[in-house]
């Protein structure tokens, strides 16, 4: 036992500009715990604009499993989709994805 305690180094990590809200980071963490998730937010971060195509065309899973992911990501305020009377638009949010991205780092 002696020996393992020995390789515990400690981080040596400044403290982090604020308190990480953990149910906030476990919530968008558990979005995208999944590789289609992760694939669906890859794609329209890069896409960049609002989507209006069928996301059949970017994931190869049925409508409703991907229905399922995109009301997941919604959840998490990950992505964001309007309606008009004909198609969904679907983006990221931005300002939620740097959230993301600021509360990992400050681990």
């Amino acid at each position: 036992m002696a020996e393992a305690a020995g390789k515990c180094v400690p981080l040596g990590r400044a403290r982090s500009k604020g308190k990480v809200d953990e149910e906030t980071l476990a919530l968008m963490c558990k979005a995208i715990a999944h590789p289609a998730r992760v694939k669906l937010l890859n794609y329209l971060a890069d896409y960049g604009t609002c989507y209006f195509g069928k996301l059949t065309d970017i994931l190869p899973l049925a409508p409703s499993t991907i229905s399922q992911h995109v009301t997941i990501l919604k959840e998490a305020g990950l992505i964001e989709g309007s309606a008009d009377s004909q198609r969904t638009c679907y983006c990221v949010n931005p300002k939620r994805l740097q959230q993301l991205k600021d509360m990992i780092a400050d681990l």
